[in-house]
């Protein structure tokens, strides 16, 4: 999306920024031109754009100040009062300093800024390799392909052991699988056919078989413990029989003791006790309700009751009696349900001793088994042999069952790792293939990349140096480096020189300032600002010229450019608008005070000067033929040099108009004509013609009016009429209106072959040579 156009930058308190300055930018210009001495600010308007942009202030470094941003506010005033701030068409953005750095308001809008200041033109040009590569490696980045380039030749070193692996283990299992056929007497043409028919078999009935004996030995191990468990019970069960007769006679015993009557009575006593337990102190007796007799009646039941042992004897006899009644049916129950389940496993293994899925011939014992288990031991007294030929058949079964397994899983890693070893052996000449594609390309976008750069320093060095032989200029990376620029020339001949050993101070100059230039182009120019700082000092007049001329065509491929100068001559060539481009907005800063800081002269173009001059009331003689004076000798000077006319030689090159108004003769008078462009409302464009002679035969006739009025003190100028001296200016400014667009300047342009213009063909000066 295009960025809004730059209507104005307001800065407050940065650098020599005092008071708040604002600088205007005209509609329609995009390359700004300020001018100024030194000290008067130029710097501190670039560190403004700077500060904005990118957050820093760049005239400060290299100054050995270490951070410099406590240097960033005005004297007097805190980094929180420094601001700067960009109007534009399509809204604004506002920079202040704070703790955390530069902050701008609202971020989205902040502009992309490039600066080059003169301290920094040779940076490029005069860097090492590493750093030099270091400024175009955003245009050229292509770490992230690297990094996949990087991580594909990992994949491929990867792949590569994989396939060795994979060979590897199709050769380790080819042998196991031969090994397996030999041990087996090589059946078969092949170990591999072999294998697979032996995989292709049914192991349904194997497995079967081994389930059914390894339930036959089960069933049969199981039936092992019973005679024991018999045994054991059947003791359990007569010792509780026997505890049950002891304690049978041991009752019989005390009840011969005692008499039952007695029983009846210590129940009695018994009863009475609890009653006095209740009752401590009775007045009559609880049985028979007398008195008699009635103390220590409580305690004497007491007495009574202690003396009963035998009582208590046969009572803890009957108890444990009755336990072991008991004691003994469950004995009996545990020994019946022995027999039970005894019965229940003997059945089971005589039906899994009649499983179809049994081998044949196999070794069983008598199925028909005891109903008593006292008869078991001498039925499973064979047991143990039978059970380890059976283990020994079960022991076979597995083996065999895992030599399958094994060998299936021969086959099985066999056929991956020969399915791998085909997938990788397929693959991996295509990743090759890739990585040398991804390579190339690579290469072709940094050469690409890398030749638009150098084709545009050239285009822009051949523009400021033309027909010097100096714009071979080449940037090549160092191939056995990594992240390294050459930068070379043809000098004489010489191939692949370095500019820093042959270039003089300017040419070194332009080429840092072109290769600026270039790198600037290639990152969205049309939104970015491009500030040049003061680049100028060391290009000499011819050069300066062409200079300015590729710097204002350049400009136009930036949302703005701005160039700060101290070059006089290039303030007055911009004054006059002599561009062959069209014109640019000179900017011209006074000197610099502590109290008022940066200040604008208002800096007129002597032809809008002298429209004012005449638009006074009542104008002013002398000064009106003055100024038109100056404009009408450089009016001259423009025509005498594009035609070549002859005018007298002179050590000073200084001419009069006596000298340049007889130098357009009469032939190139006549022919002397200027096309105005115009729109027409249907959109076409049309040239209305306007002549020169009789512009330039009028100020012929009155041309000494510029020397009484303008020039010198004379008494003369007291008997003519003011109005001499101001038919004199209208006559000049009405010449230069036709010959000049104040917009796009002279028309110097010849790339017609017919007629000179200017930018945009707005002028076209007839004839394009001198009639002969």
């Amino acid at each position: 999306m295009t960025k809004g156009v730059i209507q104005s930058l307001v800065i407050e308190h940065l650098r020599g920024s005092v008071t708040p300055f604002k600088l205007s930018f005209e509609k329609g210009k995009k390359l700004s031109v300020i001018y100024g001495e030194n000290g008067t600010g130029k710097s501190t308007i670039c560190d403004a754009f700077d500060f904005l942009g990118r957050g820093n202030v760049g005239s400060l470094e290299n100054r050995g100040l270490g951070r410099t941003n406590k240097y960033w506010h005005s004297i007097g005033r805190t980094p929180t009062d420094v601001s700067v701030r960009l109007e534009t068409s399509d809204g604004s953005c506002k920079a202040t300093l704070t703790r955390t750095g530069v902050v701008v308001d609202p971020e989205e809008k902040r502009p992309r800024v490039e600066v080059l200041r003169r301290s920094q033109i040779l940076n490029l040009v005069e860097a090492k390799p590493a750093d030099r590569y270091n400024a175009i490696s955003r245009f050229i980045d292509v770490s992230g392909v690297e990094a996949s380039e990087a991580s594909l030749r990992q994949l491929i070193r990867s792949i590569e052991k994989d396939l060795e692996v994979a060979v590897a283990r199709v050769q380790e299992n080819t042998e196991t699988i031969h090994r397996f056929w030999e041990q087996a007497g090589k059946p078969g043409s092949s170990a591999q056919e072999w294998a697979t028919n032996e995989l292709s078999n049914d192991n349904s009935v194997l497995d079967k078989a081994k389930i059914a004996i390894e339930s036959l030995r089960l069933a049969y191990d199981k039936l092992l413990s019973y005679p024991g468990q018999y045994q054991e019970q059947l003791n359990a069960c007569n010792d509780a029989n026997e505890a049950v007769r002891l304690a049978e006679s041991k009752i019989n015993l005390l009840n011969e003791q005692v008499a039952s009557e007695y029983i009846e009575v210590f129940e009695i006593l018994q009863a009475a006790h609890q009653h006095f337990i209740r009752h401590p102190y009775p007045d009559v007796c609880p049985l028979c309700e007398s008195s008699e007799n009635v103390v220590d009646l409580p305690e004497k039941v007491r007495s009574r009751i202690a003396s009963q042992n035998l009582a208590n004897q046969l009572r803890s006899a009957q108890s444990a009696l009755r336990l072991k009644q008991q004691s003994l049916v469950e004995q009996n129950q545990k020994l019946d349900y022995l027999k039970e389940k005894a019965l229940v496993d003997a059945e089971k293994f005589k039906q899994s001793a009649t499983c179809e899925h049994l081998p044949d011939g196999i070794e069983l014992p008598v199925l028909a088994y005891p109903t008593d288990l006292a008869e078991w031991k001498n039925w499973l007294a064979s047991a143990p042999k039978i059970l380890e030929k059976w283990r020994i058949i079960a022991d076979g079964y597995a083996d065999s069952k895992k030599f399958t397994g094994t060998l299936k899983a021969s086959m099985e890693a066999l056929q991956n790792s020969s399915q791998i070893r085909r997938e990788l052996e397929e693959v991996l000449p295509r990743l090759k293939e890739t990585l040398n594609i991804i390579e190339d390309q690579r290469r072709n976008f940094t050469d690409g990349v890398l030749q638009k750069i150098t084709e545009n320093v050239s285009r822009l060095y051949e523009a400021v140096h033309p027909g010097e032989k100096l714009n071979k200029i080449s940037l090549e990376l160092d191939p056995a480096k990594r992240a390294s620029l050459e930068i070379a020339t043809e000098f004489h001949g010489l191939n692949g020189t370095p500019p820093q050993a042959y270039f003089s101070d300017s040419h070194l100059d332009t080429l840092g300032l072109c290769v600026f230039l270039a790198l600037a182009q290639m990152d969205k120019p049309e939104d970015t600002i491009l500030v040049l700082d003061d680049v100028l000092g060391s290009v000499d007049e011819p050069h300066v010229y062409r200079l300015i001329e590729m710097l204002y065509s350049e400009a136009l491929k930036f949302r703005q450019c701005v160039i700060t100068t101290h070059y006089k001559p290039w303030k007055q060539k911009l004054r006059w608008g002599w561009l062959k481009n069209g014109q640019c907005q000179f900017i011209e800063l006074t000197k610099w005070t502590p109290t008022s800081g940066i200040s604008l002269i208002r800096s007129i173009p002597d032809i809008e000067r002298l429209r004012e001059l005449l638009s006074e009331i009542p104008p002013d003689p002398q000064l009106v033929s003055a100024k038109a004076g100056v404009i009408l000798e450089a009016a001259l000077d423009f025509l005498t040099l594009l035609y070549e006319c002859y005018v007298p030689r002179r050590t000073d090159a200084l001419y009069t108009l006596g000298d340049l108004l007889p130098a357009i003769d009469k032939k190139l008078r006549t022919a002397l004509r200027v096309e105005h462009k115009q729109e027409n409302p249907d959109g076409t464009v049309s040239y209305i013609a306007k002549k020169l002679a009789p512009h330039l035969d009028e100020l012929s006739r009155i041309a000494q009016a510029r020397n009484v009025f303008g020039c010198h003190f004379n008494a003369l100028s007291f008997e003519l009429l003011d109005s001499d001296a101001i038919s004199f200016g209208t006559e000049v400014l009405a010449l230069i209106d036709n010959l000049v667009d104040h917009e796009a300047g002279w028309p110097r342009n010849a790339k017609s072959g017919s007629y000179w213009a200017t930018a945009g063909e707005t002028r076209r000066l007839h004839p394009l040579k001198r009639p002969s």
